[in-house]
């Protein structure tokens, strides 16, 4: 398996980290949180941007992230667990990347 690129690991913190936010937000959020901004200038492209991303989702939770129809991504759902000794709930979720996310998609009953 390839490495994420550096797209593919933005949108995962962005979905992730910051999923309350509509997908712009989430992603200048992500950026921010490494040390990066979109200039004023580049605004319409960034926007551009985030309109050519598309988040599907089947029943089970499994979300599926393309750009322009090039499979991007897979976020597997969220599981709670417990760890020993702590009272805290955690999540944990796998990712697939590129061609493996969209085998996924298909297995899990995506269109």
């Amino acid at each position: 398996m390839d490495l994420p690129t550096a797209e593919q690991s933005l949108l995962v913190d962005a979905i992730l980290r910051h999923r309350p936010f509509a997908l712009a937000a989430a992603l200048r959020r992500a950026l921010h949180v490494a040390g990066e901004y979109v200039p004023v200038e580049e605004q319409a492209q960034f926007q551009a941007y985030v309109d050519s991303i598309a988040i599907d989702m089947v029943p089970d939770g499994f979300r599926y992230v393309s750009r322009d129809g090039v499979p991007l991504l897979g976020i597997g759902p969220l599981e709670l667990f417990e760890q020993e000794g702590s009272p805290q709930l955690l999540t944990w979720c796998a990712v697939w990347y590129g061609e493996e996310a969209l085998v996924e998609w298909r297995r899990r009953g995506g269109k």
